[in-house]
């Protein structure tokens, strides 16, 4: 096995592996524990719940190589948002009809490399793209981006993507079929990070509602994207999506008779988040006083932070799981600055915490989504180290996938 890689048996915990990391007095760098198994785990619950829908995993959220070969290996699809995704994943063997470039503001470049990769399938949501397209792309197969929010998200994405289905729609589908171009589908996202699970059912009736008019414009209608936003660490509440997308699927696709139409689905969080454990440091530390010299706040800094790790879009979810030791019972007021030099850096602002020392070790959960992908190596500092944890099992079917991959 590569440096990096921990076997871990079938039946223990990735859990016992990281208390023995944490505990480790000569660690001076911030650890990220990839658990791939997890990952397994989280593809098997999708297969079980949303049957129907094929993953086509965002790759925006956690390019690790280790991650994209397991789900390739898996048989998921990917979302691509940019060329150099596109290579990446088309260097993996992985074929193009598995493939969407699911970004609606393409570059020329990228769009002359989608056709050379012959990766057909793409994003519209503006007659500016559908020119570019035209020109430089004119059999891609092209899936309509309408704007649909969720009523409470982390990040709202449709105040940048996505046309408006009354006034827009209409108009953008009768442009493609003026230009010759063939839209094939409908895509929505309900936005990252979403807590309204009943958006998706809405958001289904009003991709069909695009659909009628497509058809009735021509078009053969036949991709229903219903985008990502799915949770990565709240079981609960993706089995409420699960419950909401199989409603819609059910009542409102099953009986349409205008032929069969593919679901598919860009889950990124949902697959990543839960598998990265983030073990960080505290380099120094400091107190904030009152007046006669009582303690009002402890000041920790850490050696990781938001230009790496830690997304910037969840500061208040950044607590970490609390010290075993049972001397650490007392709470102190606490902040946790990130290790550069920029003000912006605070892992979490207000949280109250055991006293820690220099040295010892904070174990942040559920960090496998977004936050590395930010960082720029601010002030020089290096990326968090990053051991990959699996099972024999889990080792076996990637190494078999990539031999099969070879063979063609």
């Amino acid at each position: 096995m590569e440096p990096g890689y921990v076997l871990i048996d079938e039946n223990s915990s990735v859990n016992d592996l990281i208390k023995v990391i944490s505990k480790r007095a000569t660690i001076c760098e911030p650890v990220n524990v990839l658990h791939l198994d997890d990952i397994v785990r989280k593809h098997r619950n999708w297969q079980r719940k949303l049957p129907t829908v094929a993953p086509f995993y965002a790759v925006k959220c956690n390019s690790h190589p280790d991650v994209l070969r397991l789900l390739a290996a898996l048989g998921c699809g990917f979302d691509c948002a940019s060329k150099a995704e596109l290579g990446v994943i088309r260097g993996l063997g992985v074929a193009p009809d598995r493939i969407i470039y699911a970004n609606p503001a393409k570059s020329i470049d990228s769009i002359r490399y989608a056709k050379e990769a012959d990766v057909a399938r793409m994003t519209f949501d503006s007659s500016d793209e559908l020119k570019k397209i035209a020109r430089h792309f004119p059999r891609a197969q092209l899936v309509l981006r309408i704007r649909h929010d969720a009523r409470a998200a982390q990040l709202s994405l449709g105040r940048k993507f996505g046309c408006d289905v009354d006034r827009e729609a209409d108009t953008l589908i009768r442009h493609a079929q003026k230009l010759g171009l063939c839209v094939t589908g409908v895509s929505f996202h309900v936005g990252s990070g979403s807590m309204d699970a009943e958006c998706f059912y809405e958001g289904i009736r009003k991709a069909l509602e695009v659909f009628d008019i497509g058809e009735r414009a021509g078009m053969r209608m036949q991709v229903l994207d219903i985008g990502g936003g799915f949770p990565g660490a709240n079981g609960e509440h993706f089995d409420r999506c699960a419950y909401f997308i199989s409603k819609a699927l059910k009542e409102l696709v099953s009986p349409r008779q205008n032929g069969p139409i593919e679901v598919i689905a860009e889950p990124g969080r949902y697959y990543v988040e839960s598998a990265v454990t983030a073990l960080v440091h505290v380099v120094s530390k400091s107190y904030e006083k009152d007046a006669i010299g009582a303690v009002q706040r402890i000041r920790y800094y850490v050696d990781d932070g938001l230009y790496d790790t830690f997304d910037w879009c969840e500061s208040h979810s950044n607590e970490p799981l609390p010290p075993e030791e049972e001397k650490r019972d007392a709470k102190w007021r606490s902040v946790i600055y990130g290790r550069t030099m920029c003000e912006r850096d605070v892992v979490r602002e207000e949280i109250f915490l055991p006293e820690y020392g220099v040295g010892d070790c904070f174990v942040f959960p559920n960090k496998g989504a977004y936050g590395k992908l930010l960082g720029r190596g601010h002030n020089g500092f290096r990326a968090a180290n990053v051991k990959v944890c699996l099972t024999r099992t889990t080792l076996n079917y990637i190494c078999a996938a990539a031999v099969k991959a070879e063979r063609g």
